[in-house]
């Protein structure tokens, strides 16, 4: 175990090299027909997002927790900076009206690029000038980390609980299947994460059984999708991160299976959701339908699921330029308040199923296509709001959520729970490219039950002072 951190994190000169010659091959031998302009935009932003790293890195006195500004600037470099070094020729992923758009005003490439930079640069400067007049007087302390062998075993009975509730959600025996209980799912194994990785307690077939059933509650038997891997594997990188270690391995093969899984996504689906085909022999012939000898089609495939920059440009160019009614407002936003309250309590809640339902209406999806799901990434949905001015504007209050969740969830005293409820918070944030209402929705849940068990702890500790009292 460890009190303090080293101020030297462990492969991080090597994997600067690393980024520093790809991105260098990438803008000096781009193989994709892109802009000057388009190119620098794309090199500013990664500059940009590397800021919260170095500016956390440097200080030997670092948070328990990895700040979610990492992440939120880490998610706007991989998906409007990293990726938009690339032009796509299998299809934009944009369908307006029914017709595929085969090529984007490059002007208005250049626009929406700018905003994001913009909006990454305004959400530093605040968070930081924020920090400057609000410091943390606790950040600088060093507390000893503490934990019981009965903490210990509860988080794995915990985690046990929860594997029971998947196991009778997959044969359907129990009726549990609930965003809360999800949430709940997920902050047990990460109560069990601090003392197996964090502190480095117990066997490694103990943690890789942790692993296994954390993929297991976050939906790995439900089908063959990545998510739960890829969320999974994130969590785990933040926790090297946070001990000072930089695992390239591990992100270099995060990363290939990311690039090679995209384009067999869809034989993979088929197969085994409408086909009587199991998870292995569904991913054996989706590699095999991969045209391996063209390296830029498989790149392109996978990059345009994750390239956000394409629905902005397409909004800068085509919302609000004839008629400015087309922004919504505040209509994006209007299931944020229902989002606390459960629906048990509430059984006529609205669904939150607005970017669906938008992207159907405005010819973005198929006509009557209410199932498939549709990203809507912060940004882009602040911009589909009020414009420009909903980016900038939005970029301020953003600065201020990301502020006060690091000042009360990623500065903290190091103990299992508020690790758990720290990285809890972090995982809502990853889905980033849902809109705002569904993914702050969540860390609003998880803040809720984080006071609510605090209100009982101090009951319980009132109490028994009480009766402490009382006896003398």
């Amino acid at each position: 175990m460890q009190d303090s951190f080293d101020k030297y994190v462990r492969g991080e000169k090597r994997t600067g090299l690393l980024i520093f010659l790809v991105i260098l091959l990438v803008v000096f031998f781009n193989p994709y027909e892109k802009t000057f302009e388009s190119i620098l935009l794309s090199l500013a932003i990664i500059l940009i997002s590397f800021f919260p790293f170095i500016l956390w890195r440097r200080n030997k006195h670092r948070n328990i927790v990895i700040p979610g500004i990492i992440w939120y600037f880490s998610f706007h470099m991989i998906g409007f900076g990293v990726v938009g070094f690339i032009a796509h020729e299998t299809g934009l992923g944009i369908n307006i009206e029914g017709q595929w758009v085969e090529d984007l005003n490059k002007e208005k490439e250049i626009v929406a690029k700018s905003l994001v930079a913009l909006h990454l640069i305004i959400v530093l400067v605040s968070v930081f000038c924020l920090k400057y007049f609000f410091p943390d007087k606790n950040s600088s302390k060093q507390l000893k980390q503490t934990y019981t062998n009965l903490q210990f075993k509860f988080s794995i009975y915990a985690c046990l609980f929860f594997l029971l509730m998947m196991f009778g959600r997959v044969t359907n025996i129990f009726p549990w299947n609930n965003l809360l209980t999800n949430l709940a799912g997920f902050f047990s194994f990460m109560y069990l994460f601090y003392f197996l990785f964090y502190l480095n307690y117990g066997h490694w077939t103990l943690k890789l059984a942790a692993v296994i059933g954390c993929l297991i509650i976050r939906g790995a038997l439900l089908g063959p999708s990545i998510g739960p891997y890829a969320e999974v594997g994130i969590i785990l990188l933040l926790i090297q991160l946070q001990k000072g270690q930089i695992p390239i391995a591990p992100v270099g093969v995060l990363i290939l299976a990311f690039i090679l899984y995209q384009p067999m996504k869809g034989t993979v689906r088929i197969m085994f959701d409408k086909g009587d085909y199991g998870i292995a022999e569904s991913l054996v012939t989706g590699f095999e339908t991969l045209d391996v000898d063209d390296t830029l089609q498989i790149i392109d495939i996978a990059t345009k699921r994750i390239d956000y920059n394409l629905l902005l440009t397409s909004f800068i160019d085509n919302i609000g330029v004839a008629n400015r009614s087309d922004f919504l407002g505040w209509k994006g936003y209007e299931n944020l308040p229902y989002t606390v309250i459960p629906r048990a309590l509430f059984p006529s809640k609205p669904i939150d199923d607005f970017a669906n339902t938008w992207a159907v209406q405005e010819g973005y999806l198929a006509t009557h296509d209410y199932e498939t799901s549709y990203n809507l990434p912060w940004v882009n949905q602040m911009y589909l709001s009020f414009g420009s001015q909903g980016i900038i504007i939005g970029s301020f209050i953003v600065a201020a959520l990301l502020f006060f969740l690091e000042k009360f969830y990623w500065t903290m005293k190091p103990n299992a729970w508020s690790f758990a409820v720290g990285y809890s918070i972090i995982r809502a944030l990853i889905y980033l490219e849902t809109d705002f209402s569904m993914s702050f929705g969540m860390v609003i849940k998880i803040i809720l039950v984080d006071i609510f068990i605090g209100f009982i702890f101090y009951l319980l500790r009132a109490t028994k002072s009480k009766k402490e009292v009382s006896y003398q």
